[in-house]
């Protein structure tokens, strides 16, 4: 075989093997990825009460691609939120996740989109911190203020009603009685009266 043939047949093989090598980076490549400061929280946590984390998602493509995020804890490995969302073409879709953390303090976790168009090396933001609150309601100190609070409104309230100056009632009570009295013999007379036209 000739020199000139043996390269055709080398360059021919090479091709072969480089093509499907290409379509298939290509195609792990994908189009849809999180990028720095693409996870947020946008609207805090408490150990009472669930907060968000809202998560942009980027589609670089043409086409619009569907994709899931979750958020999943570090060191357990729990899943605290996931959802789906399609980011359309040449675009960005924001993706809000609610969920509840029992407990105050640092969580660390991972942020990972799936899908058929999401890059290996950019389906994750990985160590997002996540810091979770003590609700007021949760404190002792809480409920002994608003119990200090009552008892003093209730000591003003006492000390107000002893204080006002006191209405005699006397008066009014000897003149109703009185009144209730006169009414009684009026009323006996009118018997008396009607009694002694009846016996005529």
């Amino acid at each position: 075989m000739s020199l000139l043939k043996r390269v055709t047949v080398l360059a021919v093989i090479m091709a072969a093997l480089i093509i499907p090598v290409a379509a298939l980076s290509e195609n792990a490549a994908g189009e849809a990825s999180l990028r720095d400061n693409s996870v947020w929280v946008s609207k805090g946590f408490d150990d009472r009460t669930a907060g968000t984390v809202t998560v942009r998602v980027f589609n670089t493509e043409s086409y619009p691609v569907q994709v899931s995020v979750s958020i999943v804890d570090i060191f357990s490995g729990a899943t605290y939120a996931s959802g789906n969302v399609t980011v359309p073409g040449n675009g960005s879709a924001d993706l809000p996740l609610s969920f509840k953390i029992g407990a105050p303090g640092t969580y660390h976790v991972n942020v990972m989109i799936k899908g058929a168009d999401v890059s290996p090396i950019q389906n994750q933001i990985s160590n997002f911190e996540i810091t979770v609150g003590r609700s007021i309601w949760s404190n002792t100190w809480t409920y002994i203020a608003i119990v200090i609070v009552l008892i003093i409104v209730g000591i003003f309230v006492f000390l107000r009603m002893r204080s006002a100056p006191k209405v005699d009632n006397a008066g009014e009570f000897t003149a109703m009685e009185a009144e209730r009295k006169a009414g009684k013999k009026t009323s006996g007379a009118k018997k008396e009266e009607y009694k002694g036209r009846s016996k005529k």
